[in-house]
C-alpha cells in the first residue's frame, strides 16, 4: 500500500519545524530543494503551519514563531496521526501485565499509551517525559517514578547525565519506546542526548517494545540509536507499505501490524 498524501504532508511539515528549530530562518526555495518538492508545495505547508501558530512567513523565507521555537516540534508531533498512535498504544498494552515495571520514553507516540495503561494496573512507570508524568500522576494503580536531568523544551522531557545515571540503577520488565525515524533496519534521531537516554532504556529492559507510526518512515536523522532487531516486538500500522514490512521481516524483525 502506497503512502498517503496526508502522511507525506505531515512528514514534510514536521521536517520543516525541525529545520527551523536548528536554523531559525530558512528561505522557501531552500526548503523546496532540501525536501525535493515544488515551492508551491512548501507555500501550502507553510500556510498550514502558520494557521496553527508555529511559523511566521516573511518575504521569500519563513521563521519559527519565537514563542513556539522550542515547543513547536513536540506540539506538532503530538497532534499528528493520533488515531493511528492510539491503535499502536492499545496493541502495546496487550503486551504489558499487572505488576510490570515499565521504562517509558518521551515520544508523542508512546504518550498515547497513557489512555490505556490503567487497564493493566497496578504497574510501575519510570519516565523522563513530562506529559506522561502529568497525565499519570493521579491515575490509580500507577506507581510513578520521575527520572532526573535537564529539561529540554523541544522534547518536553528530561535528559542528560542525571537522567542516564538514574536509568542505570533500574531493571524493568518492559521498555516502551518510539523513534524519530526508521532508516533501513535501524532507528535514528538527531539529538545525541536522546540517543544516550534511549540506549540506556534498552539496556535495562527485559522486553523491548517499539511503536512506529507511519510518519517515521522516509526521513533521515544523524545518530544511530539501535537496530530494529534489538527490540522484541516492533508495532506498526497497517498503512505501512508491503515493501517496508517485507524488508523488516526478511531482516529478522518481529513485526506486529495493527
Amino acid at each position: 500500500m502506497g503512502e498517503s498524501l496526508e502522511s507525506r504532508q505531515e512528514k514534510r511539515r514536521a521536517e520543516i519545524l525541525r529545520i527551523l528549530g536548528e536554523e531559525r530562518e530558512v528561505g522557501v526555495r531552500n526548503l523546496a530543494l532540501r525536501l525535493e518538492v515544488s515551492p508551491m508545495t512548501i507555500h501550502r505547508d507553510l500556510g498550514a503551519l502558520q494557521d496553527q501558530g508555529f511559523v511566521r512567513r516573511l518575504r521569500g523565507a519563513v521563521t519559527a514563531e519565537k514563542s513556539m521555537l522550542f515547543e513547536s516540534s513536540y506540539l506538532y508531533r503530538a497532534r499528528q496521526q493520533v488515531e493511528e498512535k492510539r491503535r499502536l498504544a492499545r496493541a502495546a498494552v496487550r503486551h504489558i501485565e499487572p505488576g510490570h515495571a515499565i521504562v517509558w520514553d518521551d515520544s508523542s507516540t508512546t504518550y498515547e499509551v497513557t489512555e490505556y495503561i490503567e487497564r493493566v494496573a497496578p504497574v510501575t512507570v519510570i519516565t523522563n517525559a513530562l506529559p506522561v508524568l502529568e497525565r499519570l500522576r493521579t491515575v490509580a494503580g500507577i506507581d510513578l517514578i520521575a527520572l532526573g536531568g535537564r529539561y529540554h523544551l523541544a522534547f518536553n522531557a528530561f535528559f542528560g547525565v542525571a537522567c542516564e545515571r538514574a536509568l542505570e540503577r533500574y531493571r524493568v520488565d518492559v521498555a516502551l519506546m518510539s523513534t524519530t525515524t526508521v532508516q533501513g533496519l535501524a532507528i535514528y534521531t538527531q539529538e545525541e542526548q536522546v540517543v544516550r537516554a534511549k540506549q540506556a532504556m534498552i539496556r535495562i529492559a527485559r522486553k523491548r517494545l517499539l511503536l512506529v507510526d507511519s510518519t517515521k518512515f522516509g526521513f533521515t536523522a544523524l545518530n544511530h540509536v539501535a537496530d530494529l532487531t534489538d527490540f522484541d516486538l516492533v508495532l506498526v500500522p497497517a498503512t505501512v507499505s508491503a515493501e517496508v514490512l517485507e524488508r523488516m521481516r526478511e531482516g529478522g524483525v518481529n513485526v506486529e501490524v495493527v
